[in-house]
Protein backbone atom coordinates (compact mmCIF):
# COMPACT_ATOMS: atom_id res chain seq x y z
CA UNK A 1 0.00 0.00 0.00
CA UNK A 2 1.11 3.41 -0.49
CA UNK A 3 1.47 6.43 1.92
CA UNK A 4 1.68 9.90 1.41
CA UNK A 5 3.64 11.61 4.16
CA UNK A 6 4.55 15.43 3.60
CA UNK A 7 5.49 15.63 -0.32
CA UNK A 8 6.79 12.06 -0.12
CA UNK A 9 4.98 8.99 -1.82
CA UNK A 10 6.05 5.80 -0.21
CA UNK A 11 6.12 3.60 -3.34
CA UNK A 12 5.07 -0.11 -3.30
CA UNK A 13 4.22 -2.91 -5.70
CA UNK A 14 0.59 -4.44 -6.65
CA UNK A 15 0.38 -7.62 -7.81
CA UNK A 16 -2.07 -8.64 -10.21
CA UNK A 17 -4.02 -11.85 -8.44
CA UNK A 18 -5.31 -13.03 -11.85
CA UNK A 19 -1.94 -13.39 -13.73
CA UNK A 20 0.51 -12.16 -11.07
CA UNK A 21 1.92 -9.33 -12.72
CA UNK A 22 3.27 -6.82 -11.16
CA UNK A 23 3.08 -3.00 -11.06
CA UNK A 24 4.04 0.31 -9.16
CA UNK A 25 2.83 3.82 -8.69
CA UNK A 26 3.23 6.44 -11.25
CA UNK A 27 1.50 9.20 -10.10
CA UNK A 28 1.56 11.20 -6.77
CA UNK A 29 -0.82 13.69 -6.63
CA UNK A 30 -3.50 12.77 -9.10
CA UNK A 31 -6.83 10.99 -8.46
CA UNK A 32 -6.45 8.23 -11.15
CA UNK A 33 -3.77 6.29 -12.68
CA UNK A 34 -3.28 3.18 -15.00
CA UNK A 35 -2.38 -0.37 -15.21
CA UNK A 36 -0.69 -1.64 -18.10
CA UNK A 37 -0.87 -4.76 -17.65
CA UNK A 38 -3.05 -6.42 -20.36
CA UNK A 39 -5.95 -8.45 -19.31
CA UNK A 40 -7.78 -7.13 -16.19
CA UNK A 41 -8.55 -9.78 -13.31
CA UNK A 42 -12.36 -9.91 -13.99
CA UNK A 43 -14.00 -11.17 -16.79
CA UNK A 44 -16.58 -9.26 -18.74
CA UNK A 45 -19.92 -10.28 -18.32
CA UNK A 46 -23.27 -8.48 -19.70
CA UNK A 47 -25.37 -10.97 -18.36
CA UNK A 48 -27.80 -9.35 -15.82
CA UNK A 49 -27.44 -6.22 -16.31
CA UNK A 50 -30.34 -3.46 -14.19
CA UNK A 51 -32.40 -1.50 -17.26
CA UNK A 52 -31.80 1.81 -15.75
CA UNK A 53 -27.70 2.09 -16.27
CA UNK A 54 -26.73 3.22 -19.71
CA UNK A 55 -24.35 0.85 -20.37
CA UNK A 56 -25.29 -2.22 -22.12
CA UNK A 57 -22.02 -4.05 -22.62
CA UNK A 58 -18.89 -3.79 -24.23
CA UNK A 59 -19.02 -0.70 -26.09
CA UNK A 60 -16.21 -0.42 -29.73
CA UNK A 61 -15.53 3.04 -29.18
CA UNK A 62 -16.60 5.50 -26.82
CA UNK A 63 -16.06 9.26 -25.73
CA UNK A 64 -16.81 10.41 -22.33
CA UNK A 65 -17.54 14.26 -22.05
CA UNK A 66 -17.67 16.37 -19.54
CA UNK A 67 -19.39 19.78 -20.00
CA UNK A 68 -16.80 21.68 -17.36
CA UNK A 69 -14.86 24.98 -18.60
CA UNK A 70 -15.32 24.53 -22.17
CA UNK A 71 -16.04 21.17 -21.96
CA UNK A 72 -13.75 18.01 -22.17
CA UNK A 73 -13.36 14.66 -23.43
CA UNK A 74 -11.91 12.32 -21.26
CA UNK A 75 -8.41 10.75 -22.13
CA UNK A 76 -6.23 8.33 -21.26
CA UNK A 77 -2.51 8.83 -22.57
CA UNK A 78 0.03 6.33 -22.98
CA UNK A 79 2.17 7.63 -20.20
CA UNK A 80 -0.38 7.01 -17.94
CA UNK A 81 -1.83 10.60 -17.70
CA UNK A 82 -5.29 10.88 -17.44
CA UNK A 83 -7.00 14.51 -18.55
CA UNK A 84 -8.79 16.16 -20.68
CA UNK A 85 -9.06 17.34 -24.27
CA UNK A 86 -11.42 19.78 -26.02
CA UNK A 87 -11.41 18.06 -29.45
CA UNK A 88 -11.51 14.18 -29.50
CA UNK A 89 -8.38 12.53 -30.36
CA UNK A 90 -6.83 9.06 -30.61
CA UNK A 91 -6.59 9.09 -27.05
CA UNK A 92 -9.93 9.87 -26.22
CA UNK A 93 -11.48 6.78 -27.40
CA UNK A 94 -12.41 4.47 -24.65
CA UNK A 95 -13.93 0.82 -23.88
CA UNK A 96 -16.20 0.29 -21.20
CA UNK A 97 -17.21 -2.88 -19.78
CA UNK A 98 -20.19 -3.74 -18.08
CA UNK A 99 -19.06 -6.08 -15.17
CA UNK A 100 -21.75 -7.03 -13.30
CA UNK A 101 -25.20 -5.64 -11.93
CA UNK A 102 -25.99 -2.53 -10.68
CA UNK A 103 -23.88 -0.37 -13.10
CA UNK A 104 -20.83 -1.34 -12.15
CA UNK A 105 -18.44 -0.62 -14.97
CA UNK A 106 -14.15 -1.03 -15.79
CA UNK A 107 -13.30 1.58 -18.32
CA UNK A 108 -9.96 1.39 -20.83
CA UNK A 109 -8.13 3.57 -23.05
CA UNK A 110 -8.08 1.92 -26.57
CA UNK A 111 -4.86 3.61 -27.71
CA UNK A 112 -3.07 3.11 -24.48
CA UNK A 113 -4.78 0.15 -23.67
CA UNK A 114 -4.41 1.16 -19.80
CA UNK A 115 -7.24 0.71 -17.60
CA UNK A 116 -8.45 3.64 -15.10
CA UNK A 117 -7.94 2.94 -11.36
CA UNK A 118 -8.61 5.21 -8.61
CA UNK A 119 -7.64 4.61 -4.80
CA UNK A 120 -9.47 5.71 -1.38
CA UNK A 121 -6.72 8.09 -0.68
CA UNK A 122 -6.79 9.78 -4.69
CA UNK A 123 -3.46 7.89 -5.19
CA UNK A 124 -3.41 5.28 -7.81
CA UNK A 125 -2.83 1.86 -8.74
CA UNK A 126 -3.33 -0.75 -11.10
CA UNK A 127 -5.34 -3.83 -11.11
CA UNK A 128 -7.57 -4.40 -7.55
CA UNK A 129 -11.40 -3.85 -7.13
CA UNK A 130 -10.64 0.00 -6.94
CA UNK A 131 -10.55 -0.71 -10.74
CA UNK A 132 -13.80 -0.76 -10.86
CA UNK A 133 -16.57 2.02 -10.90
CA UNK A 134 -20.37 2.87 -10.36
CA UNK A 135 -22.18 4.46 -13.09
CA UNK A 136 -24.92 6.40 -12.18
CA UNK A 137 -27.87 8.38 -14.46
CA UNK A 138 -28.40 11.78 -12.72
CA UNK A 139 -31.38 14.09 -12.72
CA UNK A 140 -30.37 15.90 -15.73
CA UNK A 141 -29.13 12.84 -17.66
CA UNK A 142 -25.55 12.97 -17.16
CA UNK A 143 -23.53 10.30 -15.50
CA UNK A 144 -21.36 10.03 -12.59
CA UNK A 145 -18.59 7.74 -11.98
CA UNK A 146 -17.59 6.72 -8.34
CA UNK A 147 -15.23 4.21 -7.12
CA UNK A 148 -17.00 1.19 -6.10
CA UNK A 149 -14.76 0.14 -3.57
CA UNK A 150 -14.64 3.47 -1.81
CA UNK A 151 -18.25 5.07 -2.34
CA UNK A 152 -18.39 8.94 -2.46
CA UNK A 153 -15.28 9.15 -4.30
CA UNK A 154 -15.71 10.50 -7.78
CA UNK A 155 -13.98 10.84 -11.59
CA UNK A 156 -14.30 14.63 -12.19
CA UNK A 157 -11.93 16.52 -14.23
CA UNK A 158 -11.39 20.53 -13.43
CA UNK A 159 -12.14 23.49 -15.76
CA UNK A 160 -8.50 22.79 -17.34
CA UNK A 161 -9.46 19.86 -18.05
CA UNK A 162 -6.78 18.34 -15.60
CA UNK A 163 -7.46 15.09 -13.85
CA UNK A 164 -8.98 16.11 -9.87
CA UNK A 165 -8.69 14.45 -6.91
CA UNK A 166 -11.80 12.61 -6.36
CA UNK A 167 -12.10 13.36 -2.62
CA UNK A 168 -12.66 17.10 -3.10
CA UNK A 169 -15.96 16.60 -5.35
CA UNK A 170 -19.55 15.71 -4.72
CA UNK A 171 -21.65 13.95 -7.15
CA UNK A 172 -23.86 17.22 -7.46
CA UNK A 173 -20.86 19.06 -9.22
CA UNK A 174 -20.32 19.51 -12.80
CA UNK A 175 -16.77 18.22 -12.74
CA UNK A 176 -18.49 15.26 -11.94
CA UNK A 177 -20.82 14.92 -15.01
CA UNK A 178 -20.13 12.83 -17.97
CA UNK A 179 -21.93 12.34 -21.09
CA UNK A 180 -21.40 8.92 -23.30
CA UNK A 181 -21.31 9.44 -26.12
CA UNK A 182 -20.68 7.21 -29.12
CA UNK A 183 -17.58 7.81 -30.83
CA UNK A 184 -17.69 8.32 -35.07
Amino acid sequence: MATLQGNKLFRTRFTCTACHASTSLRRVFGTVDLCSLSTPPFSVSTAGLSPPHPIRGPVEQQLLYCQVGIGYHLQILSNGTIGGVHEPNEHSFLKLFAMRRGGVVGIRGIKSGLYLCMSREGVAHGFSSDCLFKESLEENFYTTFSSLSHPGIYLALSHKGEAKRGTSVGRHQTCTHFLPRRAP
